[in-house]
């Protein structure tokens, strides 16, 4: 099992396991901003790095937005 498989395994439990996402705003080297949800950092990084891939560009920055 790679490694990114066992990341998604692990992350799919604790998904189930907490209903709380987070949004994460993630910055590409095309200054286009998006905005996902994701239950940690290490499942936001991982999102943003395959948005990035999906967008031919460079994952420039992955931040968790202030919650008022």
């Amino acid at each position: 099992m790679s490694n990114l498989e066992e990341h998604e395994d692990a992350n799919l439990k604790y998904q189930l396991d907490s209903h709380s996402l987070r949004e994460y705003q993630v910055t590409l080297s095309s200054g286009e901003q998006i905005y996902i949800l994701a239950a940690n950092s290490m499942d936001a990084a991982y999102s943003a790095l395959e948005l990035s891939e999906d967008r031919d560009a460079n994952l420039l920055n992955v931040s968790q937005v202030d919650e008022w």
